[in-house]
């Protein structure tokens, strides 16, 4: 699939499985260049050449899968229509957005800005998933410092490609945003993490009742966000060894590679 739409070609003697198998290896198990070069038998210049090319391709691939699908925003979804917690109230809703956090080498000019809440250095990663837990759109290598509503506020007025809720259609989205046109939050200062739900019995009047079904309904992305992260061992890394801007174009490729395993079960 690689080869017949996004052009990757067999190099240096190198076949085109081999050169998808180095890079799955590296960012599924974070395996270093000079551990595939001994395991494929190919010089490091080889590895390194190979890795950047099917890396260049992977991310044409994720241009094309990291977005909503043909009709997707028309169509009723299963997930919410077969379940009475969500339908008929959420009929409208096509999926839900947050960021995450990934560790990353941020740029000596402009590190202090990369320093997380832990005082690790970390980028934002925007996301909006929908309810078969596929990324439709991704915005990565925002330092941590950046509040997620003005990531959001950018993309949406900045990005070309950026999923534009339809006229009377929403996405989910938690306290830390804004409840506007298109994006739907829940009750402030009233219960609304299934935990407090748990710990503090079942909700007590409908603003609880409302809160509880939105959180839950809203877990896909953090449930997204854990798939993903699991999947792929690169990203477990608490100091990566790859500069900012090859790190976006892996963390990158990885979500595409997401998209891929789900589309094919």
């Amino acid at each position: 699939m690689l080869a017949t739409r996004c052009g990757l070609k067999e190099m240096n003697n190198v076949y085109i499985e081999e050169g998808v198998a180095m890079l799955l290896e590296v960012v599924g198990q974070d395996k270093t260049v000079r551990v595939i070069a001994e395991r494929y038998q190919r010089s490091l210049d080889t590895v390194k050449r190979k890795l950047e090319e099917v890396l260049s391709v992977l991310l044409k691939f994720a241009a094309d899968v990291l977005k909503p699908e043909d009709g997707e925003f028309t169509r009723v979804c299963p997930a919410l229509r077969d379940d009475d917690r969500y339908w008929p109230c959420f009929k409208d809703c096509i999926g839900a957005l947050d960021g995450t956090h990934i560790s990353v080498r941020p740029p000596k000019r402009n590190a202090e800005a990369y320093r997380g809440r832990k005082q690790e250095p970390t980028m934002n990663v925007f996301a909006i998933c929908n309810f078969d837990m596929k990324f439709i759109y991704a915005y990565v290598g925002v330092p941590d410092r950046a509040h997620d509503t003005k990531v959001l506020t950018y993309c949406a007025r900045n990005e070309p490609f950026f999923p534009h809720p339809p006229n009377g259609k929403y996405y989910l989205v938690d306290a830390g945003y804004p409840t506007r046109i298109g994006y739907l939050g829940p009750y402030r200062r009233v219960r609304y993490h299934l935990d407090q739900f748990n710990r503090g019995g079942p909700p007590t009047n409908s603003r609880e009742v409302f809160n509880r079904r939105h959180s839950s309904l809203r877990s896909v992305i953090e449930r997204t966000f854990g798939v993903w992260k699991a999947k792929w061992r690169i990203l477990d890394r608490r100091h990566p060894k790859y500069g900012l801007i090859k790190w976006i174009k892996l963390v990158t490729a990885t979500m595409a590679l997401h998209n891929f395993i789900r589309d094919s079960h």
